[in-house]
């Protein structure tokens, strides 16, 4: 178990490298070629492994400073990520988009930045290191929101984890993994203590028979606690529920794209449209509350969402009845604030779902006339 723990720490590890690396060198390419198209794209890429350089070299303002936060910054610039590169996890979130602008500020106004800047001919304005910093920044945002940048498919998995953080933060799945790993934690301690108690109190046992009764209360407490998560596991009932969720879903995207005409890309709608709806959602929700509103009360969005929970509880799904909750919160008093959050975070939950009904033994039905009816013939009496 340890080596298979460690086998995927290190491809993760490496996944996460690869893509930081990806990110930093692909938004300072960005950032120099916005609005200067007519430069040459060697020049444009040596100078951007210039100011990667300096990134690199640049210390992360407003980064908290104790003692485990600096622990934590080494062991993400050196080993998880490789780069240096803003955290944007927890209460860091709130001021990412500034520390993020501000550390390619700092690097910019370098010598080996202004020089990078010049080499790239960038545009020399007052502040030519505000405007680097400010293209930085959508750079990153408009690499972080493309699916079809990453290299393959693990960086395209830690791409959306990343957007996911920064954008919505923790969803409630993740919440619920810390608690019971907390809850484990402290049910390991509870039972070797106790194991410990029982065993120096109760039968005089010398100090390694207490140590093997503790190691074996606690090992007790986590098997009894992994099993009993995995029978709540996933059953076929939440399973139904979450895929007739997911149905909701995707009449909600039919609605905006009869609402918005042929204005979005077919492939964004067959392939990506869960990374599309939500961010389609925050966009209508900033400039039309009031017409997205209206459509989703014509859709019956409420009623709909009050089936939904019934079905939930019924196949005794907490996770997705209180994300639904949630949803139809948001929808039935007109706060929608919160509607693309709460989008995000239901299809956090059931990203694995798919359309299809599945499970079973059965074959697929194959399209065509039945066997044994001439095609085009009446089966009515």
């Amino acid at each position: 178990m340890g080596v298979y723990k460690g086998a995927v720490f290190g491809k993760r590890t490496l996944t996460w490298r690869r893509w930081f690396k990806h990110l930093i060198f692909q938004s300072v390419l960005r950032a120099l070629l916005m609005e200067q198209p007519d430069v040459e794209t060697q020049r444009i890429r040596e100078a951007a492994q210039k100011l990667c350089t300096v990134l690199g070299q640049t210390a992360v303002p407003m980064e908290p400073s104790g003692f485990f936060a600096k622990i934590g910054s080494w062991f993400r610039r050196h080993i998880t990520r490789g780069v240096r590169f803003p955290d944007y996890r927890g209460p860091l979130r709130e001021t990412y988009q500034h520390r993020l602008y501000l550390w390619a500020e700092l690097a910019a106004r370098s010598q080996p930045g202004r020089e990078a800047l010049r080499y790239a001919q960038f545009p020399d304005v007052e502040d030519s290191p505000a405007l680097f910093a400010q293209r930085f920044r959508a750079a990153v945002a408009e690499v972080l929101s493309n699916p079809a940048e990453p290299l393959g498919e693990a960086e395209n998995h830690a791409r959306y984890q990343m957007l996911l953080s920064i954008e919505i933060g923790l969803t409630e799945q993740q919440r619920h993994d810390r608690r019971r790993g907390r809850n484990l934690t402290l049910q390991m301690v509870g039972a070797a203590g106790a194991s410990a108690a029982l065993s120096q109190f109760g039968f005089n046992n010398d100090w390694q028979q207490t140590v093997g009764l503790s190691v074996a209360g606690a090992g007790t407490a986590a098997v009894y606690d992994v099993t009993a998560g995995a029978l709540r596991g996933v059953t076929r009932e939440m399973t139904a529920a979450r895929r007739k969720a997911l149905a909701w879903l995707r009449v909600i995207v039919r609605i905006l794209l009869r609402w918005r005409g042929d204005g979005v890309p077919q492939r964004e709608v067959d392939e990506d449209w869960k990374e599309y709806l939500p961010r389609a959602l925050t966009v209508l929700v900033a400039r039309d509350a009031e017409n997205l509103l209206m459509m989703l009360r014509e859709f019956n969005a409420v009623d709909r969402l009050d089936k939904l929970i019934e079905t939930a509880q019924r196949a005794r799904d907490e996770d997705l009845s209180s994300l639904l909750t949630d949803l139809e919160t948001t929808l039935h008093y007109d706060d929608l604030r919160y509607f693309p959050d709460a989008v995000k975070n239901l299809l956090h939950l059931i990203g694995d779902v798919t359309p299809r009904p599945g499970g079973y033994a059965q074959p697929e039905i194959v399209p065509g006339d039945p066997p044994g009816i001439p095609p085009g013939a009446s089966v009515l009496p």
